[in-house]
């Protein structure tokens, strides 16, 4: 006889319990939930299963005992659907579902009873989750007018709060709230600031909300046309603000997917990128150390955490990113059509790939390249105001640069 896996969202704490509990624990076998609320059910004979760090590992024990016939509850903090458990059982495929019956049942959240007790209204919320770990959105997290970040074990809120004043110093006002533990033994709210909160002793059930500063302290600007100077480049070589401008409007950036910043030299046109779709996966691939080591120390100082930079040369780096949606390829040399030819291979259909040139050599190549996948060609000449004997002003004239884009027509 086959089991059944019932997720009960229990909201911030036991005590939110819905009316319906006795029929939810009839014939229970096995009881799955986090130590906090398995001890506040300590009374429960059946078995329990503690959900820690490995989720992965907990579902598929559950799995097996379900489809040996066990009847088992699951209890989630939150709603379950919200960053918890319940995604995970939801997402199974299906053979591995149909061994047992699966039941859900929503409950409100956690960031719910808060804002019920902060009387304060949330749809204009933005949601982040780190409980799993990885990089850390801070630019995202800082821009947005309002702010829930969910931390864990690896990141409470106090940490969350003192890793985004790392990255973003200027904030350390901005209104914040604490939440721990909320719903259960050591409920604890607080709200100050930033810079305040960072100073603060909390356990990993919490999480950090950043209010709508109505000081008006500046928010990350958008990122695009940064000055040179920011990323550190390497003799002054760099794609300027107004040629890294024209590139990203030529990508067509979609709001996710992978773009590939090939030869990234200071990374500036990637690194813009990312900051301006959060949603997408950025890839850099340079072969110089130096190089790599300043984009990652641009890549902090902006707060972005869909950035990705490896260090290699093209095209054999290549092999190693996934599929990309888009392409830019400042640099190449002489191996330059052989990179235009793999990269334009590993391009999804309908995807784009902009190529920047400067020397003759470069045209030339791209002129003959694919003309029947070349769209577009741009030369771009900028003049810049430039100072004369500390009396006149005069307008000087960049370099012109070339900007081809290629696209692949579906099915090719």
């Amino acid at each position: 006889m086959n089991g059944s896996i019932t997720i009960l969202s229990c909201g911030p704490g036991l005590k939110n319990l819905p009316a319906l509990q006795d029929e939810i624990f009839a014939g229970i076998e096995v009881l799955a939930g986090g130590r906090a609320l398995l001890s506040a059910l300590a009374a429960f004979a059946g078995e329990k299963v503690v959900l820690a760090a490995d989720s992965a590992k907990a579902v598929a024990t559950l799995c097996q005992l379900a489809a040996r016939g066990r009847r088992i509850l699951v209890l989630a903090s939150g709603d379950a659907l919200f960053h918890g458990i319940g995604g995970t059982f939801a997402r199974l495929p299906a053979e591995r579902r149909r061994d047992f019956a699966l039941r859900i049942i929503p409950g409100p959240t956690a960031f719910q009873g808060l804002f019920a007790f902060l009387q304060k209204p949330w749809e204009a919320a933005r949601f982040f989750s780190l409980h799993q770990g990885g990089a850390l959105p801070a630019r995202e997290i800082i821009s947005a007018r309002l702010a829930v970040v969910y931390g864990g074990g690896r990141r409470n809120a106090a940490r969350l709060a003192a890793e985004l004043l790392e990255i973003f110093p200027e904030q350390e006002r901005r209104p914040a709230v604490l939440a721990e533990n909320l719903g259960l033994a050591g409920e604890r709210i607080v709200s100050s600031n930033l810079a305040a909160i960072a100073a603060l002793a909390c356990g990993p059930l919490s999480f950090l909300v950043l209010l709508e500063d109505e000081a008006g302290t500046e928010r990350p600007f958008l990122a695009l046309g940064l000055e040179d100077a920011f990323f550190a480049p390497e003799n002054g070589l760099i794609t300027h603000p107004e040629i890294r401008a024209a590139a990203l409007a030529k990508l067509r950036l979609p709001p996710s997917g992978v773009l590939w910043d090939i030869g990234a030299g200071s990374g500036s046109v990637g690194l813009e990128a990312a900051g301006l779709r959060p949603e997408m996966r950025v890839f850099g691939l340079e072969k110089k150390a130096e190089r790599v080591a300043r984009i990652r120390t641009t890549m902090q100082k902006l707060g972005l955490a869909n950035y990705g930079i490896s260090l290699g040369s093209a095209p054999a780096g290549m092999k190693l990113l996934p599929p990309p949606a888009r392409i830019f390829i400042g640099g190449g040399g002489e191996q330059l059509p052989l990179i235009m030819e793999q990269a334009f291979a590993a391009l999804v259909s309908g995807g784009r790939m902009v190529v920047a040139a400067v020397t003759m050599e470069a045209l030339q190549q791209l002129i003959a390249w694919r003309p029947e996948a070349c769209r577009e060609a741009v030369q771009i000449a900028v003049s810049r105001l430039t100072g004369l004997a500390g009396r006149y002003r005069f307008m000087k004239s960049d370099n012109p640069v070339y900007l081809f884009v290629f696209v692949k027509e579906i099915g090719l």
